[in-house]
């Protein structure tokens, strides 16, 4: 009998996690993060540049919250697959990537220093594992 329930907890343990792995249409679009997480520079006002961070999609990230920090303020939290547009005054400014639940601990490379002119436009990326940003090249 307890043979039985042993495996029946690993057959349910099993079909609960098999779900963290698989890839579908969820894991290959990128949606915008929901208004109650995205919380600065959302107003644009004139002469501003804008600041579009995107974390990407992966099997990974079902339990791990990225917080965007832009000048030492949270600006947002973004799980995995989801975007967030900022409007920053011009000028330069310092965002950093860190992490909640089950995300890796970022690394040096969870910070980067961006220098914006008016109406410019930068984008940032944030890896699937919620542990690095990098800003695109373009």
């Amino acid at each position: 009998m307890k043979t039985m329930a042993g495996a029946m907890a690993a057959a349910m343990a099993a079909a609960v996690l098999a779900g963290c792995g698989v890839e579908g249409n969820h894991d290959s679009m990128i949606r915008d993060a929901v208004a109650n997480r995205v919380f600065l520079f959302q107003t644009p006002g004139a002469g501003d540049a804008t600041l579009q961070v995107v974390r990407a999609n992966g099997f990974f990230g079902g339990g791990c919250s990225s917080q965007i920090m832009i000048d030492d303020k949270f600006a947002a939290q973004l799980e995995t697959g989801e975007q967030v547009a900022f409007n920053l005054p011009t000028g330069t400014h310092v965002v950093t990537l860190q992490n909640s639940g089950a995300c890796r601990k970022p690394g040096d490379d969870a910070r980067v220093e961006l220098s914006l002119q008016p109406g410019e436009s930068a984008l940032a990326e944030v890896n699937k594992w919620g542990s690095s940003l990098s800003l695109a090249k373009r």
